[in-house]
């Protein structure tokens, strides 16, 4: 196999699994949410606590805002557990 098929091949498949994270933007997702749902792992959703003082956290105690679709940020701790709704985008912290 030449290098470019390798690089071809290699930049489909990371193309191909960004592809597949979708959520709306302005909408706060709940970590299972977007992990059974939205195409995130729970790896990308530790990845987007790096940095912050909610990196020891549990991920499922984290409010995730979409700031694009297949982006989040903007995490929250919800110190009760986060909150699905039954509604888009609808989820809260608990107490």
């Amino acid at each position: 196999m030449k290098f470019s098929s390798i690089v071809l091949a290699v930049f489909a498949l990371v193309s191909t699994g960004l592809a597949d994270k979708t959520c709306t933007p302005s909408f706060d997702y709940c970590s299972d949410v977007l992990i059974k749902s939205k195409g995130f792992t729970a790896d990308d959703l530790k990845d987007v606590l790096k940095g912050t003082d909610l990196e020891k956290e549990d991920i499922k105690n984290i409010l995730f805002h979409c700031k694009n679709p297949g982006i989040v940020g903007h995490p929250k701790l919800c110190k009760s557990g986060c909150k699905d709704s039954s509604q888009e985008g609808s989820h809260t912290c608990d107490g």
